[in-house]
């Protein structure tokens, strides 16, 4: 998992736990089963409430979720108001492209 800090990856996993429990108790459908709905339903009806930036925290980790699922095609599908801290919609600006977890197998290779 990307991470600057020890802490960012203890807090993802932490997030990500919780959306997986949240979703199972919902539907009774783990990690591997997941489709587009229950992540839709988790980030607009489970994260409607939270402020902003706890939002966006959200979405970061189920972008990474979604990543290690192999399930690419999922984060445009998955837009709305949880996609930038500040809360508001519009175009994304051009910047750095989005780091992505490295799979287990090309760990500790050289390039």
């Amino acid at each position: 998992m990307p991470g600057s800090r020890r802490g960012t990856v203890r807090q993802h996993l932490a997030r990500a736990g919780l959306i997986a429990e949240v979703i199972w108790r919902r539907w009774q459908v783990g990690p591997y089963q997941w489709r587009l709905k229950h992540l839709r339903w988790y980030l607009v009806e489970q994260t409607g409430e939270y402020a902003s930036g706890t939002r966006y925290r959200h979405w970061l980790t189920i972008r990474l979720l979604i990543l290690a699922l192999d399930h690419d095609g999922w984060i445009d599908r998955l837009d709305g108001p949880w996609v930038r801290p500040s809360g508001v919609r519009g175009a994304l600006k051009a910047g750095r492209p989005a780091l992505e977890p490295i799979p287990p197998a090309n760990r500790g290779s050289a390039p």
